[in-house]
């Protein structure tokens, strides 16, 4: 997702497929937004890139235990988010699913 294009390589075994980019109720008790970004399968798995945005006024510790769904392993581009307005209210989470998106969550 963040990579430099000269570090891109294709490789026929991953391919991108299409996750509705519309929000979603990802995590529990908390004040933030989820919308998918991108996603890509290899075989069984499924890998999908999320976007998550603190809404709130008080930062939030990320705990993937906390995420709504069916995911295999979760990886937090960072795991805290500042509060609503802050250059760092926003990050990334990337879930692995043996499913696509829509049916995992």
């Amino acid at each position: 997702l963040y990579a430099p294009s000269r570090l891109l390589h294709d490789v026929p075994a991953i391919v991108r497929v299409p996750v509705r980019t519309e929000r979603v109720d990802l995590l529990r008790g908390g004040s933030v937004t989820a919308v998918p970004l991108i996603a890509w399968r290899s075989g069984v798995l499924h890998v999908t890139a999320v976007k998550l945005t603190n809404t709130g006024s008080a930062p939030i510790e990320l705990d993937p235990r906390a995420l709504r769904g069916a995911w295999l392993t979760a990886t937090f581009q960072h795991n805290r988010l500042l509060a609503a307005g802050d250059e760092a209210d926003t990050t990334v989470v990337y879930l692995v699913s043996g499913r696509p998106f829509a049916a995992a969550r």
